[in-house]
């Protein structure tokens, strides 16, 4: 009986590996999957962080991080100096990372680097799964490889630009729009949004140019139905609309007196900021909202005064 009840006992050893022993390939793809992934992702990172420790200082955004660094309310507010007296003439979400990681190991050029570095090695990993999930993995191995040796990104993940975090931001929400598409669920239609939303705090309008593909690529390829199609868009609109205006909406709810001057607009307005100076008035098509590139003469000074 003894060795009956022996045989009828699982096998342990033939149990999957853990969840820590992330270079294993998981279960249904070729067994030279995940370690070759885990080699472009390598080479991707050491080839975004080679000139890690020279990267040049982005004068008026270093500042602003050291600011956001050094006080928790310029981080929310992304304001230029630590006193909190004017925003940047954009929305400061692409410095929040820069923020942290500066917090954290101290204001240098390497510590405001490292966040693009990390954000090109997860767009690296996203677009694989993306690729592998369409076309298997030997095309979701190569598109890495394709973007990790793409000399442009090498230049745009290695420096401090705002750019890394708004490709960043776009490519998970590809990656999120394009499993919505295959299942035709909601969830992964909502994080997408999310994701939108996410780069509009980096890049404002631009983050938007990806919507129209995303939804009309959603509408035509998900298996769900017609009604359940446009109403798993609407719900993602209204998600993707929540997300994006949270900073605008969090700028106009605080009383003036209680938050920074919104630079870039003649009204203390953050809309005019994000939608008249970083927007249409940038495309120079008559659209008249009120915003400037100056900032009242008691908060340009303040600048002057925290630069000089």
């Amino acid at each position: 009986m003894s060795a009956t009840t022996f045989v009828d006992r699982p096998v342990l050893a033939e149990r999957p590996h853990g969840r820590w022993q992330f270079w294993h390939t998981p279960a249904g793809r070729p067994r030279w999957d995940r370690p070759a992934l885990l080699g472009i992702a390598a080479l991707a990172a050491v080839l975004y962080a080679w000139n890690i420790t020279s990267s040049d200082y982005a004068g008026y955004y270093a500042a602003a991080v050291r600011s956001m660094s050094e006080s928790w309310k310029a981080f929310l507010f992304t304001a230029f100096d630590p006193a909190s007296t004017v925003t940047l003439d954009k929305i400061g979400g692409f410095l929040w990372p820069q923020a942290l990681s500066a917090r954290i190991f101290g204001f240098s050029n390497w510590a405001l680097t490292l966040p693009q570095c990390v954000e090109g090695v997860v767009c690296v990993l996203v677009i694989h799964r993306t690729v592998r999930r369409w076309r298997g993995p030997a095309a979701g191995l190569l598109a890495a490889g394709a973007l990790t040796l793409t000399p442009v990104a090498a230049s745009m993940f290695g420096h401090a630009l705002l750019e890394a975090p708004l490709t960043m931001c776009l490519v998970l929400a590809a990656d999120q729009c394009a499993k919505a598409m295959t299942e035709g669920r909601l969830r992964p239609l909502l994080l997408a949004a999310v994701w939108v939303g996410v780069a509009f705090q980096a890049a404002m309008m631009q983050a938007w140019i990806i919507v129209p593909a995303l939804a009309v690529a959603y509408f035509v390829v998900s298996p769900a139905a017609l009604r359940k199609r446009l109403g798993h868009l609407l719900t993602a609109g209204a998600v993707l609309l929540a997300v994006s205006f949270s900073w605008v909406l969090l700028m106009t709810v605080v009383p003036k007196d209680a938050r920074p001057y919104v630079d870039g607009s003649r009204d203390n307005s953050a809309l005019s900021m994000v939608f008249g100076y970083n927007g249409f008035d940038r495309l120079k098509s008559g659209w008249d909202i009120d915003a400037a590139n100056s900032t009242p003469p008691g908060a340009a000074k303040g600048c002057l005064l925290y630069t000089s």
